[in-house]
């Protein structure tokens, strides 16, 4: 009786629990069978991303500096490999492109590892494209796919403005990339990569539980870039390149014997001075545009491959990472300033008064000091008001304003007249031009002096530490006529100059002028930005300095006047300013222990036309080039002859001139 009542409730239990399994079968198969089923075929679709084409860049006249074509490429997608199937596909494909076994391996592999996709062969022929499309199912996981490739029409011109892409940096990846993306890594690409980078469109494999493919169930196309439009003038651009080219070969011939190269060791030209580099900036004076720029020797973009066998600096653009002393370009910054604050040479009233520009100059700056400064001239150059010393590019005069300033003024707020006005037309600050990795320049000062003593910075000499103070009177004679520790880069001093000659309005430069997306629609529109205005500047000062301006060009007496001989019948509308900047290369001699001291010399030169009514200004600087009427200003020549719509002649070398 009781082991009949234990069956039965055994029997009982037994019956709920097949109820319920009965139940919940049915709820899954049933009530559940749809949800199930569309997750079920989900998971049997691999979603793999195709690349967008990348933006153009196009100039001024809408003529296409960097471009994107299709070509067709193979490629692996480790998420579409199964593991079994894996040795097979790389004997296959080490067969079917002749690559080494164990390279594929590493391809495959790492595709197969992320889960994603790399590509095996690039620019596939036509006929082997073929051929993997009809044998797909042999190569599992591999399809031929156009990806997009950067071309670059006008390889090396304007390659430091253009750039380069290249692969993401573990930086790149930490911050969000894909390993499969590609980046603007320099230049304009690297600006605005976030506008060029278009995007990716996406194609649905259906495949199986072994990951074999067994059809394509959908695609998105992928969506272009935007296009930046620029301000370059690329017919321009060549006009510049092929001056700083020309110009940088007559200086390793006319200021080394029998001419030299970079780095050639036999001989020692680099420590002797050989040339290394020119540097070019066309801008807009009443709106900040850039027409053209170019740093040389530079680099073909398209060959990332042959980067490494480049010239040092190569793939640095110089224009905007250059920092060089302005020497007397700078002298434009300091004649502003003298007419405009009223201070003169000592022992006349006016900046109108002459005085004798003498080869040499002598002054008590106490303890420190340099005491005694020699004129580029080496003689007497007669004498000369503030005017004439601009044409003549007087040291001498200009060193005597700042003793004016430095011995009324020392200890007060006025001492920084000279530096206060630097940095308000645009020095010892980025410009914040659209281009990566600008650099500042610096304007020296009281100031920044003892922060360098202070913090015991190798750019400040120990010597100086003896003293009171660190900041000499020298130091003000060295930086009215941009010498000492004096810096700007070529935009800067371009920016500036604009300013100088245009009434005081500081533009920042610029060189995209808008964004617009493949249907021509504005997307983004870069328009002139003011970054200051000098409101203290009179309009007689600005019409003297371009008067003065002129004249270094055009009067026979001028430092220019040689290098713009056969200008043409529009000489008159040029003016500009010559430098040349002396640094002074200290070695010791490995036998005798001597030390060893040599001058190395840049050649600088800045350029503004129309001069009655400025349109640009353009600055050319010659690394180790002798001096700025010798080399920079003959180089500037084609440059402004095209600007002014003259026959552009070839560059020649210029008398020898600061």
């Amino acid at each position: 009786m009781k082991s009949g009542w234990r069956l039965g409730a055994v029997g009982f239990v037994f019956s709920v629990m097949f109820g319920i399994l009965t139940l919940k079968l049915w709820q899954v198969q049933v009530v559940e069978s749809s949800e199930y089923l569309e997750d079920a075929q989900a998971s049997q679709v691999k979603v793999v991303h195709t690349p967008a084409p990348r933006g153009q860049i196009v100039d001024s006249a809408g003529r296409e500096l960097a471009g994107t074509t299709a070509t067709l490429s193979a490629v692996v997608d480790g998420a579409l490999v199964p593991e079994e199937a894996e040795d097979g596909l790389v004997s296959l494909l080490a067969a079917f492109t002749g690559m080494q076994a164990d390279d594929v391996a590493d391809i495959v592999g790492d595709a197969r590892t992320r889960g994603d996709r790399r590509v095996v062969v690039s620019n596939l022929e036509a006929q082997d494209a073929i051929y993997l499309a009809e044998h797909r199912e042999d190569f599992a996981g591999v399809s031929v796919v156009p990806i997009p490739q950067r071309t670059y029409p006008y390889r090396y011109l304007a390659s430091g403005v253009l750039g380069y892409i290249g692969q993401p940096s573990p930086a790149d990846i930490e911050a969000g990339a894909r390993p499969t993306d590609i980046l603007g890594k320099a230049g304009l690409e690297k600006t605005y990569d976030y506008a060029l980078q278009g995007e990716q469109g996406s194609i649905y494999f259906q495949v199986d539980a072994f990951r074999t493919v067994l059809d394509v169930v959908g695609k998105e196309f992928p969506q272009p870039g935007n296009t930046l439009i620029l301000e370059l003038d690329i017919e321009l651009q060549q006009v510049l390149e092929k001056a700083l080219v020309d110009g940088l070969d007559i200086a390793r011939h006319e200021y080394n014997e029998n001419g030299c190269e970079p780095g050639d060791a036999d001989e020692g030209t680099e420590d002797k001075g050989c040339p290394v580099r020119a540097v070019g900036v066309v801008l807009g004076v009443n709106d900040g545009s850039v027409h053209a720029m170019s740093s040389v020797p530079n680099f073909d973009p398209s060959e990332r491959a042959e980067f490494a066998n480049l010239p040092d600096g190569a793939l640095t653009n110089f224009a905007v990472q250059g920092q060089y002393a302005p020497a007397s370009t700078f002298k434009a910054l300091t004649y502003v300033m003298a007419m405009e604050e009223g201070i003169a040479p000592e022992g006349v009233n006016s900046v109108e008064d002459e005085i004798l520009c003498s080869g040499q100059l002598a002054k008590p700056l106490g303890e420190g000091s340099q005491q005694v400064f020699n004129n580029w001239t080496r003689k007497d150059d007669g004498m000369q008001d503030i005017h004439a010393a601009l044409m003549r590019s007087c040291n001498t005069y200009f060193w005597e304003v700042a003793y004016d300033l430095w011995n009324v003024n020392k200890g007060t707020e006025r001492e920084n007249l000279l530096q206060n006005w630097a940095r308000e037309v645009g020095f010892d600050a980025k410009t914040n031009i659209d281009l990566p990795f600008e650099k500042s320049g610096l304007i020296p000062d009281r100031d920044l002096f003892v922060r360098w003593a202070d913090e015991d910075d190798p750019r400040l000499d120990p010597s100086r530490l003896a003293f009171e103070s660190p900041w000499f009177g020298g130091d003000l004679f060295q930086a009215a006529v941009g010498q000492g520790s004096v810096l700007a880069t070529p935009v800067q001093l371009a920016t500036s100059y604009a300013a100088l000659v245009n009434g005081g309005t500081v533009w920042q430069p610029r060189v995209v002028r808008e964004i617009r997306n493949e249907d021509g629609l504005l997307v983004e529109s870069n328009e002139p930005t003011v970054l200051n205005v000098v409101e203290e500047l009179d309009a007689s000062t600005v019409r003297a300095l371009r008067n003065d301006l002129q004249s270094v060009v055009n009067n026979p007496r001028g430092t220019a006047y040689s290098a713009f001989t056969d200008f043409g019948s529009a000489i008159g509308q040029v003016g500009g300013k010559t430098g040349t900047a002396e640094i002074i290369k200290r070695s010791v001699d490995a036998e005798t222990g001597d030390v060893i001291q040599d001058s190395v010399t840049t050649a600088l030169f800045v350029g503004v036309a129309p001069i009655a009514d400025p349109e640009y200004v353009v600055v050319i600087i010659v690394e180790r080039g002798g001096s700025g009427g010798g080399i920079a200003a003959p180089t500037a020549k084609p440059v402004l002859q095209y600007l002014l719509g003259q026959p552009v002649t070839d560059v020649s070398v210029g008398l020898e001139a600061d």
